[in-house]
């Protein structure tokens, strides 16, 4: 599932959408004037990401 917000609200829901690609897997795109600026997604699924197109991962 993917959840479209502002800025301005990502940053009042930070905790919630956090929680939310942790535990339900959820990706946030966070816009700018209604442009797509940067996406929270849970880290196993950026790992996944990473390792498909052979860039490695960062430790934890």
């Amino acid at each position: 599932m993917e959840i479209c917000m502002g800025v301005r609200k990502a940053r009042e829901k930070l905790g919630d959408r956090v929680n939310a690609a942790q535990y339900l897997g959820e990706h946030t795109v966070i816009e700018r004037n209604g442009t797509p600026f940067a996406v929270l997604v849970p880290y196993e699924w950026w790992i996944e990401q990473q390792d498909q197109a052979g860039q490695g991962t960062l430790a934890p």
